[in-house]
């Protein structure tokens, strides 16, 4: 059944990240729904389906430009598994933390797509850090502030609680 409603959930982020995402962006700065999906994934299945999920909905998103088809399989794949990792030996049930590590894996999934993406241009990482990077991490991590709110509300243990 999780698997079931991981891949509605997936196919909803890939669409909601390709056409809110940009509609909603502040600044130039835009939430990351599919590093969000990934996260929560290994917040409720575990580091290797949220793994694996985050290749698949990879590479779904990577068919948007085949000439790097790959990059966002990879980059959501460490995410997958760094979250899940994280998520074995942190507190899961504070709302903080789970900023903390959305924040983590968006930047880190930033950082991954942008070395690989423009490396021959890796001088420019910082300021692409500054200026895009930590906003966006931030934008999400309050999307999931939001999800950790509603699933408080509505008693999913599996989230908003310690297991």
């Amino acid at each position: 059944m999780r698997i079931g409603i991981l891949v509605l959930l997936a196919a909803t982020a890939v669409v909601v990240d390709a056409s809110l995402s940009p509609e909603i962006e502040i600044a130039g700065s835009r939430p990351d729904f599919l590093v969000l999906l990934v996260a929560y994934a290994s917040l409720l299945v575990g580091t290797r389906p949220a793994t694996i999920a985050g290749f698949l909905v990879g590479l779904v998103a990577d068919s948007e430009s085949p000439e790097y088809l790959g990059l966002h399989a990879l980059a959501l794949s460490v995410v997958g598994y760094v979250t899940g990792g994280a998520w074995d030996h942190l507190v899961r049930g504070n709302v903080l933390v789970q900023c903390a590590v959305i924040f983590g894996a968006s930047l880190l999934h930033d950082v991954i797509y942008y070395v690989v993406y423009y490396r021959n241009h890796l001088d420019m990482l910082g300021p692409f850090l500054l200026r895009y990077g930590m906003p966006g991490a931030a934008y999400t991590a309050v999307f999931g502030a939001v999800i950790f709110l509603f699933a408080s509300a509505r008693g999913w243990r599996s989230i908003a609680h310690d297991a």
